[in-house]
């Protein structure tokens, strides 16, 4: 009898272990390659009619600084990690660059865990506070907060100045994607279309993709359980950087932010 209920414990400890360890491993191993397609109405940055998108995109300067800095999430939960240190790197051009590996220095570890990040990812606050912990200025806009309209006027703004970058927290589903909620960084924008290019960080799965704005913004416009506050975007500076002039032109400002 004794040895019976032995054996039993020792499978049940074994069990959980093992369950544990795979938990572990799948939290910090990188996400498999397993390319997924595209919904009807999103168009891969790569095909024919992607790249005459961008070619004819009316604000695209966030593309050119984005791209060189640009890393896929190297665990499952990292896309605001892997987000964040592309546009941390656009923005402030450090050495050495800042990696995902490197993301949480001491003041962002302060913030976060980065053990709580890897198994439960960032919400668009979260990653706003680690990202100013990096030294950038960062403006939260939930889509309570905002509108189609205001969201169309500011992302085209936005991707126009070579110092300010657009940060998105949507819903996969809603683009019907695999997957819940998303971070990813966007490159441009092209008005004749109305699209956005979604730098997609999840590249193991999905490529940079042109989504039409207002379904962007529908899959902006849900709620994060993890925060109970709707998705939104981040708009993202440089401190110092120079502020672009209302209705174009030049910016103007500090002629010695931290750029190239």
């Amino acid at each position: 009898m004794k040895r019976g209920l032995k054996a039993a414990a020792m499978a049940v400890a074994t069990t959980l272990v093992l369950g544990f360890s795979g938990v572990i491993w799948y939290g910090f191993s990188e996400p498999p390659v397993h390319r997924l397609p595209l919904a009807h109405d999103l168009v891969d940055a790569t095909s024919t009619e992607g790249k005459a998108l961008l070619a004819t995109s009316s604000a695209r300067v966030a593309y050119g600084e984005l791209v060189p800095y640009f890393v896929a999430q190297s665990r499952r939960a990292y896309c605001g990690v892997a987000t964040g240190s592309i546009v941390t790197n656009a923005a402030l051009h450090r050495q050495p660059f800042l990696t995902q590996a490197t993301f949480f220095s001491t003041e962002a570890s302060a913030l976060l865990s980065e053990v709580k990040v890897t198994f439960g990812g960032l919400t668009l606050s979260q990653l706003a506070a680690v990202l100013r912990a990096h030294g950038l200025n960062v403006q939260v806009v939930h889509a309570a907060q905002s509108s189609l309209a205001s969201f169309r006027k500011v992302a085209s703004a936005t991707l126009a100045d070579p110092y300010e970058f657009l940060i998105v927290n949507y819903d996969r589903a809603v683009l019907k994607q695999e997957g819940l909620g998303h971070i990813s960084p966007v490159g441009a924008y092209n008005a004749a279309s109305d699209r956005l290019l979604v730098l997609d960080v999840a590249a193991q799965k999905y490529p940079y993709t042109w989504v039409p704005l207002r379904e962007l913004w529908d899959a902006m416009n849900t709620v994060d359980p993890a925060s109970a506050e709707t998705r939104g975007f981040l708009l993202v500076r440089a401190e110092g950087a120079p502020q672009a002039v209302p209705g174009g032109g030049p910016p103007v400002g500090n002629a010695t932010a931290p750029r190239r």
